[in-house]
């Protein structure tokens, strides 16, 4: 009798059969640091990096421009829509019960005609 083929995640399923193993690269990587996740890296797993480290220092450096509007920037924002684009985009958000989101496109829009305008 032929035995069914298992894929492992880092426990034993009781026979200690296993055909495959399956690595997350998040581990690999060292991707998630929260202490939470020190304690449940499989030990079996080597940690090639600490590419988390990096990645949530760029997410608060993100955060923290896009929080003081530095972020984004006309440097970061080569699409302009025209005047009709924008009514017509505000009008569909009404349209769907958005008149909160509608709102702060209309507020967007201005500010950024604004910023255009200023040299």
């Amino acid at each position: 009798m032929e035995r069914e083929r298992r894929l492992g995640l880092g426990r034993e399923m009781g026979d200690g059969w296993r055909d495959h193993e399956v690595l997350v690269y998040h581990d690999l990587l060292g991707m998630l640091q929260h202490p939470h996740h020190a304690k449940v890296t499989p030990k079996f797993c080597k940690q090639y990096g600490r590419v988390g480290d990096a990645i949530n220092k760029a997410l608060l450096e993100y955060k923290e421009e896009v929080e003081n509007k530095v972020f984004p920037s006309s440097t970061h924002s080569p699409y302009k829509m025209n005047d009709d684009d924008v009514d017509e985009f505000i009008c569909k958000l009404q349209k769907q019960g958005l008149s909160q989101a509608a709102s702060s496109a209309a507020d967007a829009a201005e500010q950024f005609a604004a910023a255009g305008t200023k040299k």
